[in-house]
């Protein structure tokens, strides 16, 4: 009853108007006033031809917190959340702070279903233990006013969630049966993200075969729909696994493709990344190291021209990694060391492949102490890569680091 009276007269003030003009016919000034300070309660009727006269819904009135009330604040929040996601700092905690003191109080619209949306998005990253209540409240409004596309995006969040927390299977399951679940289409932008992602993570669980089937998939709906923002990813990707698979003319398709790509899209990032995975690919499996070090100066000079380290490109965690191993292909142990002493593994990594290729530091440093004769520190190096690499699925990776350990330990 309080919350009704409050609520109109909230409304009638926003809209300047009087006691009298609100009244009009059917109610007195006197009785608006009870209304107005909880000390009378209106009929449906009373209740009805109010919000007709303020010009909203009668479940309006009964609301604690108010249609424009939420609009504004939501309004804030996309503003603040409007900043790529991953590149947010204060604004996680701005946005949860502009809607926490409404959060239990939302009833269902749009709104209320985008607000808690938020909220346990921004939640989550500043590490409240109680952000998939929300989350999932958040998921029951977007249902209950069939909001296919907006839900299968929030979805996609708790996805990722699990896959940055290296829990692969857990989310793959999620997003296969989310996408069984879908009673209508999704929209062209949706659609292609769920593709590229159920292709990153049934390659991130080893299935291969599924994983190249979401990937081409992903890739002609992205032309067909001349949607291209996914497609350096999908490229990239597509050029992984020709390479771990031994699929010759696939890595080179697929590396002309990233090139094009860059070229086409002035994208200089895109065209740095392809020097690097040349390098890669040189260094790895056709163990052509003074190629491999002719990309990566290429790669470096790419980097220097797009900023790509702040602070010295030749710091740049991926440039020490393929350098340190073009270096111990080459012999130069002691700078081979150098280099592999100062990489580290990027935070940001979370795919098998990349965990993977990261890992092999450990091999790589476990060589080059064996080769200076610091046998117990080349054990200790190779034990640790393997031990990390354990619950990661076979990739050539994988299998140099184990054979690096086993090699290692029949030195010893």
């Amino acid at each position: 009853m309080k919350t009704v009276g409050l609520r109109i007269r909230q409304l009638r003030k926003e809209q300047k108007l009087t006691l009298e003009a609100l009244a009009g016919e059917k109610l007195t000034k006197g009785m608006l006033s009870l209304i107005e300070n909880g000390k009378a309660q209106p009929s449906m009727e009373s209740l009805s031809y109010i919000a007709q006269q303020l010009g909203v819904e009668s479940t309006e009135l009964m609301e604690e917190v108010s249609h424009t009330e939420k609009r504004t604040i939501l309004e804030q929040a996309e503003k603040l959340f409007k900043v790529e996601f991953s590149k947010l700092t204060v604004e996680h905690t701005q946005i949860f702070e502009l809607i926490h003191p409404i959060v239990d109080k939302l009833t269902l619209s749009y709104e209320s279903a985008r607000l808690l949306d938020i909220y346990s998005r921004c939640g989550y990253d500043i590490k409240r233990e109680d952000w998939e209540s929300y989350y999932h409240q958040a998921l029951g409004m977007y249902d209950q006013l069939h909001l296919n596309n907006q839900r299968a995006s929030l979805v996609l969040f708790k996805v990722m969630v699990q896959f940055t927390s290296h829990h692969y299977e857990e989310a793959l399951t999620i997003i296969l049966q989310e996408h069984d679940c879908f009673d209508s289409p999704l929209d062209a932008v949706t659609n292609l993200d769920y593709l590229y992602c159920e292709s990153l993570l049934f390659s991130s669980v080893g299935d291969y075969e599924n994983a190249w089937m979401k990937m081409h998939e992903a890739i002609a709906f992205s032309k067909e729909e001349r949607i291209f923002y996914r497609i350096d990813d999908l490229y990239r990707l597509a050029f992984f696994q020709a390479m771990i698979n031994g699929i010759e003319k696939d890595r080179v398709y697929y590396l002309q493709k990233i090139r094009q790509y860059g070229e086409f899209a002035e994208n200089k990032l895109s065209t740095a990344i392809a020097e690097f995975m040349e390098a890669h690919f040189y260094n790895s499996y056709a163990h052509d190291y003074h190629k491999a070090l002719v990309c990566l100066e290429r790669f470096l000079e790419l980097g220097k021209e797009i900023n790509l380290d702040k602070t010295n490109p030749e710091d740049n965690y991926h440039y020490l990694l393929e350098k340190g191993k073009a270096l111990y292909g080459l012999g130069q142990i002691e700078e081979s060391l150098t280099s592999l002493k100062k990489y580290e593994v990027p935070p940001y990594l979370h795919h098998p492949f990349d965990l993977s290729m990261s890992y092999e530091v450990y091999a790589y440093l476990a060589l080059c102490h064996n080769q200076l004769g610091d046998q117990e520190t080349a054990l200790k190096e190779a034990q640790l890569g393997a031990d990390l690499v354990a619950k990661m699925p076979d990739t050539p990776y994988k299998m140099f680091i184990y054979e690096t350990l086993e090699y290692i330990q029949n030195k010893q």
